[in-house]
C-alpha cells in the first residue's frame, strides 16, 4: 500500500481517492469543496445574500464538517493499514514455512502476492531472492537483491543482503564448474 503525505489527509476522501478512486471517498471530496465553495462565495462575493450570522454559521459548520471528514478518512486509512499489515504478516509466514519446506512455487507465489501489495517489502523481497537462488535462477535473484538494495531501509539488512550476493555468486561458479565438469567427461567418452 502506497503512503500518502500527510498533507493530503487535510483535504476529506482525497488520500483514498488518489489511491483507490474510492467512490466514497469521491463524494467526500467533491462534497468539501461544494461547501467551501459556498461558504467563501457567501461571505466574499455574495455578501448581501446571507445575515452576517449565517456567515459564521456557515464557517463552524465548514469547520466542523471538514474536521470530521478528514478524520473519518484518516482513521479508516489507518484501520486499513492495520488490517493489511495483519494480512501481510500472515502471508510472509505462511511463504516462509513453504520455502523451508522445499514448496517453493507456493512460497513464490505468495511472495509475488506480498511484493505486488507492497513493493517496497524488504523481508519478502530478500526471501524471494533467496528462493531464486536455490531453484538456480541466478539473473532473477541478482535482480531482486539489485532491487533490495535500492530501497528505504536496506540498510538494516545489508550484512543479510550481502551474504545472499555472496552466496549468488557461489552457486553460480558451482552451476559453472558443474556444467563444465560434465561436459569435460562427455568429451573424454
Amino acid at each position: 500500500m502506497r503512503r500518502m503525505p500527510w498533507p493530503a489527509y487535510l483535504w476529506p476522501g482525497l488520500p483514498q481517492l488518489a489511491r483507490d478512486g474510492n467512490w466514497a471517498a469521491l463524494a467526500s471530496a467533491v462534497a468539501a469543496a461544494v461547501v467551501l465553495n459556498a461558504v467563501l462565495l457567501g461571505t466574499w462575493f455574495w455578501t448581501d445574500l446571507f445575515a452576517p450570522r449565517l456567515h459564521i454559521i456557515g464557517w463552524v459548520f465548514l469547520g466542523v464538517a471538514w474536521s470530521l471528514a478528514a478524520g473519518y478518512w484518516a482513521w479508516s486509512d489507518r484501520q486499513r493499514a492495520a488490517s493489511s499489515r495483519k494480512t501481510s504478516g500472515n502471508v510472509f509466514e505462511e511463504a516462509l514455512e513453504d520455502y523451508l519446506k522445499g514448496n517453493w512455487f507456493e512460497a513464490e507465489r505468495k511472495l509475488n502476492l506480498l511484493l505486488r501489495r507492497d513493493e517496497r517489502d524488504l523481508e519478502a523481497r530478500l526471501l524471494m531472492a533467496t528462493l531464486l537462488r536455490h531453484a538456480k535462477r541466478f539473473d532473477d535473484a541478482t535482480h531482486q537483491l539489485n532491487l533490495l538494495v535500492r530501497l528505504d531501509g536496506a540498510h538494516r539488512w545489508a550484512s543479510e543482503i550481502h551474504r545472499e550476493g555472496e552466496l549468488l555468486m557461489e552457486a553460480r561458479k558451482h552451476t559453472i564448474t558443474s556444467v563444465n565438469s560434465e561436459h569435460e567427461s562427455k568429451g573424454d567418452n
